[in-house]
């Protein structure tokens, strides 16, 4: 079975951590067609259960039922208002919700609605293939890859060898920029260091067609 670089369900004990992407799909899947059906949806899961047992840990300051029912609709409203900035919902009459061809993108491929939203405001009608790839480096999903220490070593020697340079604020440790450095090996057929980075290197080839989809 092919492994993402996050898992496209997560359990419910950390919910809280991928709501939006979970509320997502539930929407695309008709599950979800209301602001209210998806407050109803929270409290059958675990999650709402943690969220009495352990109120500290979510941030919940009032664990009466009305605090919890305040809590829970202000979560729903948080969830549908990024989704809806990522260009993944549409919100009629400000209850109704809608999925979008980018939500259905989304949920089909287990992309996250930050890498929609990002390729839509990075991706130019003119943009070069260098200003792609650096484009594709950056999805949110890559920041899950592995970095050890000194890789930063590596990612600047591998940069000696490719055609792209790394121009980019971020530290040579960043996981985006070990992508970037990655794909430009395959690209160039170059022979990797360590035997960690060809299995770092299946992960974002293997990441990298889902992501194109968008």
């Amino acid at each position: 079975m092919k492994k993402f670089l996050h898992e496209p369900f997560p359990v419910e004990s950390s919910l809280h951590k991928f709501m939006d992407d979970h509320i997502g799909a539930e929407i695309v899947a008709g599950t979800i067609t209301s602001k209210q059906d998806a407050l109803d949806y929270l409290t059958w899961t675990y999650f709402y259960r943690r969220l009495q047992q352990n109120p500290t840990y979510y941030g919940l300051e009032d664990a009466s039922q009305g605090g919890v029912d305040a809590f829970l609709s202000q979560t729903i409203n948080d969830v549908v208002s990024r989704l809806e900035e990522s260009g993944c919902v549409e919100v009629i009459d400000g209850f109704e919700l809608e999925p979008t061809i980018s939500s259905r993108i989304a949920s089909y491929y287990y992309l996250r609605h930050q890498t929609l939203r990002h390729m839509r405001q990075t991706v130019k009608a003119d943009s070069q293939f260098e200003d792609l790839l650096s484009i594709l480096s950056n999805v949110p999903e890559y920041s899950e890859l592995p970095v050890r220490c000194n890789e930063d070593l590596l990612n600047r020697e591998i940069e000696k060898d490719v055609m792209y340079p790394v121009q980019t604020m971020e530290s040579y440790i960043s996981p985006h920029v070990k992508a970037y450095v990655l794909l430009q090996a395959h690209f160039a057929r170059l022979p990797l260091p360590i035997s960690d980075y060809i299995t770092d290197q299946i992960t974002v080839m293997d990441s990298a067609i889902r992501f194109c989809q968008v």
